[in-house]
């Protein structure tokens, strides 16, 4: 799948345009960096970034362009207003194809229906993990299948689908628990205990 492009304008700091008139005007403020130059303040369309969110996820690799030239970047922080999830501020960072970058990507777990029945479900304990890798390397996501529960108690970091790409280092320790089958009984038995106590 190809990278998805979003542009971007150079704002200008001295203009005095506060940061909720920029908001309120439909853009995203955010800064753009990368080894030896200068830290870059843009300007983004929201609907454009919220479109990209919602498709990619917040770890995809994104072409930026800026004044009609194109690099690749990631997004390392995203600000977002508490009550109303709004953005307030994204930091990007541009990519060296030479130069490793760590990155923290969601975990999916795939074809949870096809282990959980009435009585049990799936419970995920981890939901990201930190990787390291080329940027030619990165995963566009980080998957893992939940049928593997038919013949395990537990997946873990080694049942990752990128765990043993030898392109891609794995930041964890490889016995981490990442989701196990519970009982639905066992976890509405433990929300009743906890309600009877706050009732005593």
């Amino acid at each position: 799948m190809a990278a998805p492009v979003l542009s971007a304008k150079l704002r200008n700091i001295n203009k005095g345009d506060t940061l909720t008139k920029i908001r309120k005007s439909g853009k995203v403020p955010g800064v753009v960096y990368s080894r030896g130059e200068e830290t870059k303040e843009i300007l983004l369309d929201s609907k454009e970034i919220q479109k990209i969110l919602s498709k990619y996820g917040p770890s995809t690799k994104i072409g930026l362009e800026i004044k009609g030239g194109k690099k690749f970047s990631v997004i390392k922080e995203i600000q977002r207003e508490i009550i109303k999830n709004e953005l307030l501020h994204i930091d990007f960072q541009i990519l060296d194809e030479n130069e490793k970058i760590k990155m923290v990507m969601p975990i999916h777990i795939s074809n949870r229906e096809g282990v959980e029945t009435s009585d049990q479900v799936v419970q995920q304990n981890i939901n990201e993990v930190e990787i390291q890798t080329y940027p030619r390397y990165l995963p566009e996501k980080i998957e893992v299948d939940a049928m593997k529960l038919k013949d395990k108690d537990s997946i873990t970091i080694e049942d990752l689908d990128i765990f043993r790409n030898e392109n891609i280092e794995v930041m964890e320790n490889n016995d981490n628990v990442i989701a196990s089958l519970v009982y639905t009984t066992g976890m509405t038995q433990t929300k009743e205990s906890e309600e009877d106590i706050q009732i005593l």
